[in-house]
């Protein structure tokens, strides 16, 4: 139970990490910050979370290819894509920045509560 909760800790200060270099990409004002931002901040956070579940799928038994693990997945691989993306370029949209938040909130919700479609077998 220790290593569990152990890990939900770590998956928490991954998330954390990754939502505050969301945010400090979004209010960055130059270039250089931004991607200070996405690249030490955004990135490790999202490696930590992504390290962390899976090893909670371990410890519970949970199969990889679940719906809402997929989905959370592949959300946050768009979410990085669109950081990584607003990063490169010299100013932010209205576009880029809902690419990166919009997926990272439906990740919230596929993590918080893990919903799952009947007759999806896994």
């Amino acid at each position: 139970m220790l290593i569990y909760r152990f890990l939900l800790l770590l998956k928490f200060s991954g998330v954390v990490l990754y939502g505050g270099g969301l945010i400090g990409a979004l209010v960055a004002t130059s270039p250089v910050d931004r991607k200070r931002a996405v690249h030490a901040i955004a990135s490790p956070g999202l490696m930590v979370t992504w390290t962390a579940g899976y090893f909670l799928t371990l410890q519970l038994n949970l199969a990889l290819t679940e719906p809402w693990i997929l989905g959370g997945l592949s959300l946050s691989l768009v979410s990085q894509l669109a950081l990584v993306a607003m990063a490169t370029r010299e100013r932010r949209t209205v576009a880029g920045a809902l690419l990166a938040v919009v997926p990272f909130f439906f990740v919230l919700v596929l993590m918080i509560f893990r919903p799952r479609w009947p007759g999806v077998d896994t």
